[in-house]
């Protein structure tokens, strides 16, 4: 990859305009400004000139299957947003639907320049076979990352505070972890893993939310549950759980470490900040759903500040698209006003917080440009209108880029898109495809 500005966003905030990437097979070998390239032929030259290299983005937490209820359930809160639209879609879904609503999602994601995903999947039953065709039709696409099987398990008070439709409740505890494993035994090795992901720390069972988590150690990933996402879930978690708030549950049952990837981590007090900086799990912040469903803005300044591991997502089709870029300018922006101090966080910590740690959350790398490091990169192109001129590449990608812009992806050394195209698959029939999965479920429901 050659030509452009190549922002490498390590600590130092490394730029070089023009600047210069080589890749062997799946990582980085070199880096640097153009006049420094190593001689030699490269078997394949990507023209990034007029473009912005950057590290590719990681949403740690999105929902694929979603797309097919794009735009629906505007003005709900999370609860009755999910007892009305979510669940019931999510119910319904057949397993040709979920896979062609992924391959869309997935496609999507891609072309806005997201590398990888945490794919928090709760569609169908769920059954092994399921979850394994879900994380194939990702790879199909070229999309990596991880899918977290949603675990319900037994109904609970919580569950009945919900309201959730006694239908999402139908495994015992056993059986959703018995068909967990079997999805992460069935998943052939490739670039998208299998993760347990208890659905929600509000309403599973303690004993659902630690048999997920000793799942993930036995085998060596990570977990991944929503986890007080708004005001109702964490009084629910309070007045439920004999007065303990979310991460302290999470903590007395020994689950709260580097291995539990939470998505929101919205509503947590002073002592649970305190938690968080002392056992470092990694938290998933989602401006653009969040401020979708009213449920609050994340503590993000005071969890960076006390050195808490962070990441960003979507969160889905549904609610906020699958642009990053998005993430992390509306993310800012919030934490911006909410701490009315425009200084409070910069653009390039938004743009780490979606490489980064994303990269961090998955376990994957450090999403930064530097030799050794996986080859996961996007060009960014700089030429339409909304970009001109570039005075500062890292503002520019920043504060106007937009998925629509990304022209070039490369996922684990292999390039996947190029010219602001899919080179993986054919674009036109995963559209048909997804559209009519859409219409079909819609239509049942």
């Amino acid at each position: 990859m050659a030509g452009g500005a190549v922002l490498a966003l390590g600590d130092g905030s490394e730029s070089f305009e023009p600047g210069f990437v080589d890749i062997v097979g799946s990582r980085v070998v070199a880096v640097g400004p153009a006049e420094d390239r190593p001689a030699g032929r490269p078997r394949r030259v990507i023209d990034a000139a007029g473009g912005i290299v950057l590290p590719g983005l990681v949403d740690a937490h999105t929902h694929l299957f979603q797309v097919a209820a794009r735009g629906l359930g505007d003005g709900l809160g999370l609860a009755e947003w999910l007892r009305n639209h979510m669940i019931p879609l999510a119910l319904e879904l057949r397993r040709d639907e979920m896979v062609a609503l992924t391959e869309l999602g997935a496609l999507h994601a891609l072309r806005s320049g997201t590398v990888a995903t945490v794919n928090h999947h709760y569609g169908g039953r769920r059954e092994p076979e399921d979850v394994v065709a879900v994380a194939q039709a990702m790879e199909r696409v070229g999309l990596a990352g991880a899918v977290a099987r949603m675990m319900v398990g037994e109904r609970t008070d919580a569950a009945d505070v919900f309201d959730l439709p006694a239908a999402n409740f139908a495994y015992s505890n056993a059986q959703e972890v018995e068909l967990t494993e079997a999805a992460m035994a069935e998943k052939p090795a490739g670039s998208v893993s299998v993760w347990p992901g208890p659905a929600n720390t509000a309403y599973c069972s303690d004993e659902l939310l630690a048999a997920g988590a000793e799942l993930a150690r036995r085998h060596g990933v990570r977990w991944h549950a929503h986890a007080a996402e708004d005001a109702f879930a964490a009084e629910v978690t309070h007045r439920l759980r004999d007065g303990r708030r979310t991460l302290v549950l999470l903590d007395e049952l020994g689950l709260l470490d580097a291995d539990a990837v939470l998505a929101h981590a919205v509503w947590l007090d002073d002592a649970e900040v305190d938690l968080a900086a002392l056992r470092r799990p990694h938290l998933v912040y989602n401006p653009l759903s969040n401020a979708y469903l009213g449920s609050g803005v994340m503590r993000l300044l005071e969890l960076r500040d006390r050195g808490v591991p962070l990441a960003a997502g979507s969160d889905g089709c549904a609610v906020a698209g699958q642009d990053m870029f998005e993430v992390a300018r509306v993310g800012a922006l919030l934490q911006r006003v909410t701490a009315a101090d425009a200084a409070a966080v910069s653009v390039g910590e938004m743009l780490r917080l979606i490489t980064g740690g994303g990269a961090g959350a998955l376990g994957t790398g450090t999403g930064v440009i530097a030799p050794g490091e996986p080859a996961d990169l996007i060009v960014v192109d700089t030429s339409s209108l909304h970009h001109q001129p570039v005075n500062d590449p890292l503002a520019s990608v920043g504060w106007f880029g937009t998925g629509l812009d990304v022209s070039a992806v490369i996922v684990g050394g292999d390039v996947v898109v190029e010219n602001g195209t899919s080179v993986a698959v054919d674009e036109a029939e995963v559209r048909a495809r997804g559209l009519e999965a859409a219409r079909a479920v819609m239509a049942r429901l």
